[in-house]
């Protein structure tokens, strides 16, 4: 395992204002040394700001000797001088513009005259609907919409301007990217390396034009946000790294974080979130972190930010030197669809209830895996010629009520077990508790009596798992059909997705972890009567991470399939603060009793 490097990315106001301020500058040198910092990116352009040359040479000579340094600039960014733009309460660049271009790629040859190595701020994005735009949009497939009009097509959800929306924006990032981005460094620096950074909102890539596949064959390699802002559920972290590296493959470079709230603005992250960043950045495999900014990360209110990441950087490291870039978990095929959907980010949540989850390139998934299908899927990818080759399929609620309304004809209402003539009984009901195996399990200490679960469907074929109640009937929410060679898990319970993470019963998060240990041999469960916010991260050693984001330790059993993982009788606490307490034979193989601090990772090995 290639060690964990930690860098810092430099923005160019900061890079004028560390050369004006001696003790600005001492300040993020003692920063950059506490965090043990091996690499500085330099930026040249950022809102208008083009920084000169002699600025960039002196900024290279105080940092030479003591980093590894490399180029970074923000080109999707707009300021004073610059021609059109969009303005999202941050005004970028359109990239359509020709004037724009011309800004572009004088930033680019600018900064590949400095540097061997450049890294393009996550701004780097189609973000614009200009007149333009749509002018260029109307040409290249022959229609003739207004802007207004392609704005309400846009906002309704219209899957077929979506769609070509999104071919559009891909086709004028490439563009633009190749001639004016990657030519232009190269005029200048024939030998340079061009490295894309994509930002944290991966839902939203191909309206942006953000089709990896297509960048990854321009650009060297593909950096990634693994922002976690407030609000969010932060295993996403960890799922946009490993959802990168499935399309882009070995260009992945590393990752980018920072200590900044995207929903308040001016306001900071919590620290807790902050370190919940860093640690599902590393437990991604990859092989350097970015962090930014080297500005902000000098004041006074981010010393915190900076104690705690360097307490934690040694087992951070241990922990890493244990990991592969290869992992075990229900596979998420990583396809970029256009569209609105309603179960958005529904992976994030699953990994936050302790479901391992596996991005993988479409073309590597085979008989007898177990895949994830989301709304997404649904027209993108041949479903029911997956479940022909014999591969199981994992159904969310949004992608089954799709089926359920005929996405796939009828022949999908044979994947789900649906009758044909009534295969929605409602999208909804209101529950009072879950049942399974003549069990009934409802909520525990002051919660609120009802839930929402659905779509409930008209179940003719399928043997079923999980019932809901509302008190005066009984409805599948989980059940497993097969179909050919197929086991089909249809799981209606992802459709209100916090409900799922922090309300339902128990049962409803263990069921799904059942799943994936049906297919993967390995599965944690908290012993608590409720339990989320733990994520369980399995290698391909035979290592695996349990991470704790509750502020309380969690006593948890970890069960292992020794059918699956033969010659395992026991394990050991390599990193982490827990412990091992305990092991016993189950019928399933091996249970592993172990302890995880709050807001603590653990690694263990199985041996």
């Amino acid at each position: 395992m290639v060690d964990l490097k930690m860098s810092i990315y430099m923005t160019a106001h900061a890079v004028r204002d560390f050369l004006k301020k001696d003790e600005l500058f001492r300040r993020f040198i003692d920063v950059a040394k506490a965090l043990e910092v091996t690499r500085v990116y330099v930026e040249n352009y950022r809102d208008g700001l083009l920084l000169g040359d002699d600025e960039v040479d002196a900024m290279v000579k105080r940092l030479s000797g003591d980093f590894e340094l490399a180029g970074g600039t923000a080109i999707g960014t707009w300021g004073s001088g610059w021609f059109s733009y969009e303005d999202y309460g941050f005004r970028v660049a359109c990239i359509s513009d020709d004037g724009n271009k011309r800004l572009i790629a004088d930033a680019m040859r600018h900064l590949a005259s400095h540097f061997n190595e450049v890294l393009i701020d996550d701004f780097w994005a189609q973000w614009c609907h200009s007149e333009h735009d749509v002018e260029l949009f109307n040409k290249m497939y022959g229609l003739a919409l207004s802007r207004g009009e392609l704005m309400r097509a846009i906002g309704g959800g219209d899957r077929r301007i979506l769609d070509l929306w999104a071919g559009y924006s891909a086709s004028v990032l490439f563009d633009v990217s190749e001639n004016f981005v990657v030519k232009p460094a190269r005029e200048v620096n024939k030998g340079v390396k061009v490295n894309l950074k994509v930002a944290e909102w991966r839902e939203d890539f191909p309206h942006r034009g953000l089709m990896l596949s297509r960048l990854a064959q321009l650009f060297d390699k593909v950096y990634v946000g693994t922002e976690s802002r407030e609000g969010t559920e932060q295993y996403g972290s960890f799922l946009i790294t490993e959802y990168v590296r499935a399309i882009v493959g070995d260009k992945l470079g590393g990752v980018w974080f920072d200590t900044f709230n995207g929903l308040y603005s001016g306001s900071l992250i919590s620290p807790s979130i902050y370190l919940k960043q860093l640690w599902f950045s590393s437990l991604t495999s990859v092989s350097e972190i970015v962090l930014f900014d080297a500005y902000s990360l000098t004041m006074e209110d981010r010393a915190k930010y900076i104690d705690s990441v360097k307490a934690e950087e040694p087992m951070l490291k241990a922990m890493h030197a244990n990991q592969t870039a290869g992992k075990l978990g229900i596979l998420v095929p990583s396809v970029q669809a256009s569209g609105v959907v309603f179960d958005r980010y529904i992976q994030d949540y699953l990994g936050m209830i302790g479901v391992p989850l596996r991005p993988i390139n479409v073309n590597e998934i085979k008989e007898g895996d177990y895949v994830l299908v989301t709304e997404h899927l649904i027209g993108t990818m041949d479903i029911l010629g997956l479940a022909r080759r014999g591969v199981n399929l994992v159904v969310t609620s949004g992608a089954s009520e799709l089926i359920a309304e005929g996405a796939l004809g009828y022949e999908g209402f044979n994947l789900l077990g649906l009758d044909k003539d009534y295969p929605i009984v409602s999208p909804s009901v209101d529950a009072l508790h879950l049942i399974s195996n003549n069990h009934t399990y409802s909520y525990t200490h002051r919660r609120p009596g009802a839930f929402p679960v659905g779509p409930i469907l008209n179940v003719v074929n399928g043997k079923v798992l999980v019932e809901a109640s509302n008190g005066t009937g009984k409805f599948p929410v989980v059940y497993v059909n097969e179909y050919g060679r197929s086991r089909v898990y249809v799981v209606n319970l992802t459709k209100y997705a916090p409900y799922l993470k922090d309300y339902y019963p128990e049962l409803a998060r263990r069921i799904i972890r059942d799943i994936a240990f049906e297919y993967i041999g390995l599965r944690v469960d908290p012993e608590a009567a409720m339990a989320s916010n733990f994520t369980l991260i399995p290698y391909v050693n035979r290592h695996f991470v349990v991470y704790n984001m509750n502020e309380h330790a969690v006593n948890a059993a970890v069960t292992v399939d020794t059918s699956k993982f033969s010659g395992v009788s026991g394990a050991l606490l390599t990193q982490g603060r827990g412990s091992v307490r305990g092991f016993e034979r189950v019928d399933e193989g091996l249970r592993i009793r172990i302890r995880v601090e709050g807001e603590s990772p653990v690694m263990i090995k199985l041996t």
